[in-house]
């Protein structure tokens, strides 16, 4: 029977759903089949409980804890919802979206169980065809928007300024630390969530994970990427689909946008908090 229904839990797995109830079943079934050798908790916070979700958990999927919500105040705030429920030594911030690797979870506790001093890591996402898929990434600069999003990104400084920001320079095959991991799949230290504070509820979408990793690197806590645990990722960013005109139309793209300007506005008098402890 999976998980170990054990006092003691390493890892809470916490996964907020909306509108991915057929990914989420893969993903719970992937998590099944990964059948980890370390005792595991997984917590669904249900920001849409008319979808009917819960009856599925609760039919296919006993073993999963699942949290409906009167309404749907955005990612960091589900999530803080979950972590305040979370009973596992480590928090597994988790996207529903995601095929967990044979293994991986055990590597992620085994890698934070023997480097006491790091906070937060993340594994190696790959996309389903195989290839890698880029998830650790430098401090934003206030013009990556206006690259990311026009056609100014395909002049030379554009490609530089993207590139750069998504570490493409970056030998994804070594252990290093990063200044942010992407929020499909952040293994933190559960403590270390209330010293450095929870997920940022000001931001709806985008933009909190980058704020979570940074404030633990300003409280001395290293983020790491750590490759050798692997996780495919089913990965559609909504506020990237579409040519240029759907994508300035788009609710999500707007959100994306003003996560952004929140971010930057309040680090914009801050130096990167990792650069400081080279």
């Amino acid at each position: 029977m999976f998980p170990k229904f054990e006092k003691d839990i390493d890892v809470s797995i916490l996964i907020v759903h909306t509108f991915e109830g057929d990914v989420l079943r893969q993903t719970l079934r992937g998590l099944h089949r990964a059948a980890p050798e370390i005792s595991v908790e997984c917590i669904v916070i249900d920001n849409n409980p008319s979808a009917g979700i819960g009856e599925v958990l609760k039919r296919d999927f006993p073993w999963v804890k699942h949290l409906p919500q009167s309404s749907n105040k955005g990612f960091g705030a589900s999530m803080n919802t979950g972590i305040r429920e979370a009973r596992g030594r480590y928090v597994l911030i988790f996207n529903p979206d995601i095929v967990v690797e044979k293994g991986s979870l055990e590597e992620l506790t085994r890698y934070m169980d023997e480097n006491t001093h790091v906070g937060m890591c993340g594994p190696q996402l790959m996309n389903p065809d195989g290839s890698l898929q880029l998830s650790c990434y430098r401090q934003p600069t206030l013009m990556l928007p206006v690259y990311r999003r026009t056609p100014f990104g395909k002049t030379t400084k554009g490609r530089e300024v993207v590139d750069s920001y998504l570490m493409k320079d970056f030998d994804h095959k070594d252990t290093q630390d990063v200044d942010s991991l992407i929020g499909a799949a952040l293994f933190a230290r559960k403590e270390l969530l209330y010293e450095v504070g929870l997920f940022d509820e000001s931001y709806f979408m985008y933009y909190e994970d980058s704020d979570l990793c940074r404030r633990f690197w300003e409280h001395s806590h290293p983020v790491m990427y750590h490759p050798k645990a692997k996780m495919m990722h089913y990965h559609g960013r909504a506020s990237a689909q579409g040519g240029l005109l759907r994508q300035l139309t788009s609710r999500f793209t707007w959100i994306h946008i003003q996560s952004f300007v929140t971010y930057w506005w309040k680090y914009r008098k801050k130096h990167n908090p990792r650069l400081e402890r080279i």
